[in-house]
């Protein structure tokens, strides 16, 4: 669940809350009450579906993690061979680009760690005749091809999986369904309401309104990173 989501989550729960507290005036309003036990009820089922997204995304993140230390651990060797290469051959350029340590290759995001791998093994590849003595061999080339494909298919599988899951898609359906029930009658019944009832009226739009600003500002935030990456 996003920051946007959780916000709004706690913003429906807000304003259950408020009802609650003035139960008598609300069963006042024909259907009112109904409405206040169907945006609980979706609470509820929204809580639920986020435990469940949770436990999906928490495997997957695993095996990702999994792929990627071991990326990073065949990574290596072939990454220090073409240094010492480079530094016998008095190759600068090469020595630029293998010039890192392991915690380099750890502190590098997931799709930069890739571009990496790909990079090493093309470079390596290009002097395969000539790494042999620094202990490379084609079969390991074709082990760090193998693990940088592994870590690659598993991102992407990660991906694909959220956007496509059903449980995401079920997510937003149900903050659909709860941004309508508000609109639609819980604002509706408050406006009839708040002639009579200013202090509860007030107290409905405070909670009503939680943040909503800082949502379109999370929201923009969120936009702006996932352009950066």
């Amino acid at each position: 669940m996003s920051d946007t989501e959780r916000n709004k989550l706690n913003m429906y729960e807000s304003v259950v809350s408020v009802c609650q507290e003035n139960r008598e005036i609300i069963n006042t309003v024909r259907s009112f009450p109904w409405s206040i036990t169907k945006l609980r009820k979706m609470i509820d089922e929204i809580k639920r579906k986020e435990k469940e997204l949770s436990s999906e995304t928490l495997e997957k993140t695993i095996i990702t993690y999994k792929l990627r230390d071991e990326l990073i651990f065949t990574l290596i060797p072939v990454v220090s061979a073409l240094f010492n290469f480079a530094k016998e051959n008095n190759n600068l350029a090469l020595k630029e680009k293998t010039r890192h340590s392991q915690s380099y290759y750890v502190r590098l995001r997931d799709r930069e760690l890739l571009d990496k791998a790909f990079g090493v093994y093309s470079l390596a590849e290009r002097s395969l005749s000539r790494l042999k003595k620094f202990g490379i061999s084609i079969q390991v080339l074709h082990d760090l091809k193998a693990k940088a494909d592994q870590f690659k298919n598993a991102l992407d599988n990660k991906i694909i999986s959220f956007v496509s899951s059903s449980t995401v898609l079920s997510l937003n359906n149900l903050f659909n369904e709860a941004d309508k029930l508000l609109n639609n009658q819980l604002d509706v019944y408050m406006e009839v309401l708040s002639g009579d009832f200013e202090e509860f009226y007030e107290d409905y739009l405070i909670a009503r309104s939680v943040d909503e600003e800082r949502l379109l500002d999370e929201e923009e935030e969120s936009i702006d990173v996932e352009e950066e990456n």
